[in-house]
């Protein structure tokens, strides 16, 4: 790898957003939580836009990390490429865009069945009882009509992380190699492994 490991790591998360089966797909997503604890989960990257140093993500406005990222917008992800053996670390700041001309764009953008996942009756995280339903009645197996997904629109939020910098990190036999590339201002710094 050279000083072209940006367009690399850029290419490769672009790709991504395209392959539903390739490893970048869900990367593992850090905030910090309220107890200042980091707290991970895995989402999937939607977008990835290197203009814009940005990747772009879709969450729950009742979900806990929701909360998390309003008050502490510092964001990390971890992606994994088993084969290539390749780990990528992200470092960044988190924008939530809720109800507004970025969300709405995302939102009829997504897939129905993507939609249906706002319609849950409860918050994410909330105990709930066993037998409890989660979707409304009659959307537990089916896709929303266009006007029953809306309803779940207002709970829906587009996360963007503003890329600091990425951690690249290529693991092999015969030799990791390890490159730090900053992104504003750009620049490319190879790291002991």
């Amino acid at each position: 790898m050279t000083t072209d490991e940006r367009s690399l790591v850029w290419a490769e998360l672009e790709r991504a957003t395209r392959d539903r089966d390739h490893p970048f797909r869900q990367p593992v997503i850090l905030s910090i939580d309220d107890s200042g604890f980091p707290s991970g989960r895995v989402l999937t990257l939607r977008a990835a836009d290197p203009a814009s140093r940005s990747l772009r993500f879709h969450i729950d406005t009742r979900s806990p990390k929701y909360s998390h990222w309003s008050q502490r917008p510092l964001i990390s992800a971890v992606f994994y490429d088993q084969q290539a053996r390749w780990q990528l670390r992200v470092r960044g700041a988190a924008t939530l865009h809720n109800q507004n001309e970025i969300a709405r764009a995302a939102w009829l953008a997504s897939h129905p069945m993507c939609q249906r996942t706002y319609l849950s009756q409860s918050p994410p995280g909330l105990e709930i009882d066993w037998d409890s339903p989660v979707f409304p009645p009659g959307l537990e197996r089916r896709r929303p009509t266009g006007q029953e997904a809306e309803a779940a629109y207002p709970n829906f939020a587009v996360l963007l992380l503003t890329v600091a910098e990425f951690d690249s990190l290529h693991l092999s036999g015969e030799g990791h190699r390890r490159f730090l590339i900053a992104e504003n201002p750009h620049s490319v710094r190879r790291l002991a492994p």
